[in-house]
């Protein structure tokens, strides 16, 4: 089991990463591999970002430029442990906002995510009979984009939070 069995938050101060954000679409189309359904959008979401993070330590970004798991940049809709990915959805548009810059800590690393709002990525896991927001690990979890990856204890430094 996990050291921390839960989630923890925390609000950090974004405003020059949203800047960047608003200057790329905010949309992106459905895909799926392996059970596993996203919404693949812009890698610039990562690749402009993550310089952005530096002011928190040494951040890595995730590894969805390597294969396997190479998908790039995305929005996760239903992970395979949700275990009810429709197959025909294939191809379908979706658009979303950026709401902010969190860090989210849960086991042994510490993920920094850009925090996502879309109302047609709520009503599209409903009408596929999911809650609101996809499970991840047992946990209901928001929409958000990955942009760095670090272990908890591992070159951390104190993260300064929103102000």
């Amino acid at each position: 089991m996990d050291k921390f069995e839960k989630l923890i938050l925390t609000e950090l101060a974004g405003k020059r990463v949203l800047q960047v954000t608003s200057k790329l679409a905010a949309e992106g189309v459905i895909q799926q591999r392996d059970n596993f359904c996203y919404l693949k959008i812009n890698d610039d979401y990562i690749h402009h970002t993550h310089p952005f993070l530096n002011e928190y330590g040494v951040i890595e970004k995730p590894a969805y430029f390597i294969p396997p798991d190479d998908v790039g940049a995305h929005i996760s809709i239903i992970y395979p442990e949700e275990d009810n990915v429709p197959q025909t959805v294939v191809g379908q548009i979706h658009s979303f906002s950026i709401c902010g810059l969190l860090k989210a800590q849960y086991g042994s690393r510490e993920y920094f995510v850009l925090a996502v709002s879309s109302p047609s990525l709520t009503t599209f896991r409903q009408t596929h009979h999911l809650g609101e927001k996809p499970t991840f690990k047992g946990q209901e979890i928001f929409f958000h984009i990955t942009i760095g990856v670090r272990d908890c204890f591992e070159n951390a430094i104190n993260t300064p939070s929103r102000k």
